[in-house]
């Protein structure tokens, strides 16, 4: 008599837990739970504007007084002041429409874009890119950062940085 795969109970106990409308392999779970862990420095299991902030020290960036709250905004569902597993992976699993994509870009790139001057730093975006994936190799960077900016120019246009993002 055979039972049933045991992905499938992973998948669907993780699916359960987290009370979510939709199906998730497991591999987009742990996926997904890798990203949050990033965030969530001290293993509360929340990510608030203190560990957004933190990220982004560490990246040698600097965010204005309430913009690390900004960024977690409506994702903070049950107003707690911060995001858990379940709100992170509703976020990443809701389709956005063409238009909320291009302002959540704009956002990002601004993010960057400290001075304003429509460009961000190539060195900038590698240490960024480096932190949100700490097992990219240095090399692994350089090529990243070298399809965002394909010119050595050492800066990256919002253009670029969308197509960079989105892959295109």
């Amino acid at each position: 008599m055979s039972g049933p795969e045991p992905n499938g109970i992973v998948e669907r106990t993780r699916a359960q837990t987290l009370s979510l409308p939709v199906e998730l392999s497991v591999e987009k779970i742990q996926d997904f739970q890798a990203a949050f862990s990033i965030m969530d420095i001290q293993s509360k299991g929340f990510v608030g504007p203190e560990d957004i902030n933190q990220v982004a020290q560490a990246a040698d960036m600097v965010l204005e007084e309430n913009e690390a709250q900004l960024l977690l905004g409506s994702a903070d569902e049950d107003h707690s002041g911060g995001i858990d597993m379940r709100e992170f992976i509703s976020i990443m699993t809701t389709p956005i429409n063409q238009q909320d994509l291009e302002e959540e870009l704009r956002a990002t790139f601004r993010v960057f874009d400290k001075d304003g001057n429509g460009t961000i730093n190539a060195s900038e975006l590698k240490r960024f890119v480096r932190l949100w994936d700490s097992e990219l190799t240095e090399d692994e960077a350089d090529d990243m950062i070298g399809q965002a900016d394909p010119n050595k120019t050492g800066s990256i246009t919002y253009d670029a940085f969308v197509q960079f993002l989105l892959h295109t």
